[in-house]
């Protein structure tokens, strides 16, 4: 579909939501709007925001969003394409929307270079000043701030296979959840699987955080200037490690796979390449490979190892191409890889997840 084909639709279908009186329930064609395909909105807007044509990425990021409001991601991309024009106002606006959609990075947002052409100002400033208050961000320590490492006890969660033997071995799958999210809920996807074979585990993210006085976990360290972030980023990949070393102790493994979603799908890729023989194979769902986290240098032999990527063709958090780009990465590597890709948004689909489980089996 051209740019041209796309604003014409645009102006066909309209980007105002229809208010209730205005929706006939008899109508048969009063969802239409719900068939409407985003993503090339969304793609043209992300074309238009890399190639610095701000304007457009704004007029169709705002079109995708009257189908998509929750986008917190999108949201976020619009108040960069204002601080990029120079509109302190509007980049302020949007950047508390893209807030109470359910963007919570702020120290990302402190990071981004697309801001700092308005970082200075007043208003932007005291917006900052009102996301961090509103997230409840710690204030600053008083003294100087160093890291130290210690060995300390965390909590993992269990499933095995309908009558476990442990007289037996059973293949491990250890589950990474993703950015935000907890073995609690991740452990669930157990659910998904037909008649799993094999023992899974769920790990907690290494860092926790509160939100909305909830509990959450991530696997990297929120980003902070002086320190090496990569040196912290390959101690999570430890973490994982030491785990799946402790479980080998604790019971007969066979093989062992690693599967990771969103943000647990980059620390998969990150521990999977510097630790390669510990792993049958690696499944991502979702996921990036960021080849600044882990220099060439770093990686294993990865001879003998097997990769699963999967991506769904409506993830605005991660792109289909940019699951796409991790295969080629893996595959450059001598890794062989399959990838597999569905029709949705970002989530572990479940056919999908049937998939990587039939793969395992092959590889076993």
């Amino acid at each position: 579909m051209t740019v041209m084909m796309v604003l014409l639709s645009l102006s066909v279908s309209g980007s105002q939501l229809a208010t209730p009186g205005e929706i006939d329930p008899m109508d048969p064609s009063a969802g239409d709007f719900l068939d409407l395909d985003l993503s090339e909105y969304y793609r043209i807007a992300e074309d238009a925001y890399r190639d610095g044509n701000y304007n457009l990425a704004i007029r169709y990021y705002l079109a995708s969003l009257t189908r998509d409001i929750d986008n917190e991601v999108a949201i976020y991309n619009v108040a960069c394409c204002y601080a990029l024009m120079g509109e302190v106002e509007l980049a302020s606006l949007y950047l508390q929307r893209a807030v109470i959609a359910g963007y919570r990075d702020i120290g990302f947002m402190r990071g981004d270079e697309d801001f700092d052409g308005i970082r200075d100002d007043p208003l932007f400033v005291g917006t900052m000043q009102h996301i961090s208050a509103a997230l409840g961000e710690s204030p600053e320590y008083t003294g100087d701030q160093y890291l130290f490492y210690a060995e300390a006890a965390f909590r993992c969660l269990l499933r095995f296979p309908e009558e476990y033997d442990p007289s037996r071995e059973y293949p491990l799958v250890v589950g990474l959840h993703g950015y935000g999210d907890s073995p609690e809920n991740f452990i669930r996807l157990w659910e998904y699987f037909i008649e799993p074979d094999f023992i899974y585990a769920c790990p907690r993210g290494p860092y926790p955080y509160v939100e909305n006085n909830v509990s959450r976990y991530s696997w990297f360290m929120q980003y902070e200037s002086g320190y090496d972030m990569q040196e912290l980023d390959l101690v999570s990949a430890e973490y994982v490690i030491s785990l799946v070393d402790d479980l080998k102790e604790r019971y007969l493994i066979s093989d062992v796979f690693l599967f990771g979603f969103s943000q647990g799908c980059a620390m998969t890729w990150m521990t999977g390449l510097t630790h390669p023989e510990e792993f049958t194979g690696l499944i991502g769902f979702g996921g990036r490979l960021d080849t600044t986290f882990v220099g060439a240098s770093n990686w294993g032999d990865v001879a003998g190892l097997n990769a699963f990527v999967a991506n769904g063709t409506l993830d605005q958090s991660v792109s289909i191409e940019e699951g796409m780009a991790a295969v080629e990465i893996l595959d450059n590597l001598g890794i062989e890889t399959v990838f597999s890709s569905w029709e949705g948004m970002h989530v572990v689909n479940r056919p999908v997840l049937l998939q990587a489980q039939e793969w395992m089996e092959t590889l076993r």
